[in-house]
């Protein structure tokens, strides 16, 4: 009677939801932070991801081992400010238009 799954081959409104829903369980952006793995599931121990959309402007790409984080690279296209927190670190960063930089488990900024 809803029609949520119901409707082969695709309900599009469910099968958009989930890669929607699965993002934010990887990044979320909002008050112009952008947090890392603010939900990661523990069935999911290992993973990376590339490529996630950011607010203003920001393309992450984050890789976690154990459940925690390991390294993460912000990418600019705008060249606005931004903080990035991973449980209780908070990393502020200002980047020019195109820059990117590469942040460790600690969200100390490394080689790109």
């Amino acid at each position: 009677p809803n029609l949520i799954g119901n409707h082969p081959p695709q309900q599009w409104d469910g099968n958009f939801g989930i890669t929607a829903g699965i993002a934010e369980l990887l990044l979320q952006s909002h008050a112009g932070e952008i947090a890392l793995l603010p939900a990661l599931p523990s069935a999911w121990p290992v993973g990376s991801v590339t490529g996630l959309c950011a607010r203003g402007s920001f393309t992450v790409d984050i890789k976690w081992s154990e459940g925690a984080l390991m390294s993460a690279v912000i990418h600019s296209r705008a060249g606005t400010d931004c903080k990035v927190r991973f449980g209780s670190k908070v990393a502020a960063l200002t980047l020019r238009p195109g820059a990117s930089v590469r942040l460790n488990a600690e969200l100390q900024p490394g080689r790109r």
